[in-house]
């Protein structure tokens, strides 16, 4: 049997209830190795990504949220049970600072869309949209560089992630803000103005979502792939661009709801976070 892993918290939250189900009906059971909590459940196999395996997987990383510190992993990360022990214990050091650095503070997303290029994209067809539109180092990229650049002034935060997220033609972009839960209402107010003085590009900001962005690569050590379908790697949740593939799943705030889409075209220069 095979242990499949959801998250690494060094205590569950008090009203943490295990869900019903977790990735291939299995129970999700926490494991408590030292100090530190395991969720996870055991499988023969991982399942290919889906829809489904990847909403069922990001419900249970969600539900340790409010842990004091949590520490997500991507989708289809599994270890042989009996050799758990042995494998967090050759990446302790690097948990256990992971989840220092995260303490006390969750993941926000703000999503950055060109609503001209989408609009256009959408009446001229998709064989005019792959021969124009925005380019990855383009003017209309750049544009959700500035954006994401006065985002990070007015957030105030010292960590952030710009991942540019489209392509020709539907030009976006995400930007990952690491903060303090306390500070959610204060980071949303901060970054109002930003928006306010907008025009042609929509930013929602979306979360609280668990720190995708904000922690190491548990899985560059040999890992149990355990399907040949699950060596697709997606990423869950960093940026969301909830879950995987550099982004959160779901895009709606669970806690928080997201504000109007707002418009934006500011002259700021461009660059990039963290």
């Amino acid at each position: 049997m095979n242990q499949y892993l959801y998250a690494i918290v060094d205590r569950l939250p008090a009203c943490w209830r295990s869900p019903t189900a977790g990735i291939g009906g299995a129970s999700v059971v926490p494991r408590r190795i030292d100090n530190l909590v395991v969720l996870g459940s055991l499988i023969d196999t991982v399942p290919a990504p889906s829809p489904r395996t990847l909403a069922l997987h990001q419900d249970v990383v969600a539900a340790v949220v409010d842990a004091s510190a949590t520490l997500p992993f991507r989708y289809g990360i599994a270890v042989p049970a009996v050799e758990l022990p042995g494998w967090l214990a050759a990446r302790r050091g690097l948990v256990v600072a992971a989840l220092g650095s995260v303490r006390g503070c969750v993941e926000m997303t703000v999503k950055l869309l060109r609503l001209d290029c989408a609009i256009g994209c959408q009446l001229a067809g998709p064989d005019r949209s792959r021969r124009t539109g925005g380019t990855a180092d383009g003017p209309a990229e750049r544009e959700l560089q500035a954006v994401a650049e006065a985002l990070a002034e007015r957030a105030a935060l010292p960590q952030w992630r710009y991942r540019p997220s489209g392509s020709a033609g539907n030009v976006a972009a995400s930007v990952a803000f690491l903060v303090p839960r306390a500070d959610l209402t204060g980071f949303l107010a901060r970054i109002a103005p930003v928006a306010s003085h907008a025009v042609g590009i929509a930013v929602v900001p979306t979360g609280p979502w668990p720190p995708y962005s904000f922690v190491p690569d548990l899985d560059r050590a040999p890992l149990a792939r355990l399907s040949t379908d699950a060596l697709l790697t997606v990423e869950v949740g960093r940026g969301e661009t909830p879950p995987p593939t550099t982004s959160p799943v779901r895009v709606a705030s669970r806690h928080l709801p997201p504000p109007p889409a707002f418009n934006a075209r500011l002259g700021a220069t461009s660059g990039r976070g963290g």
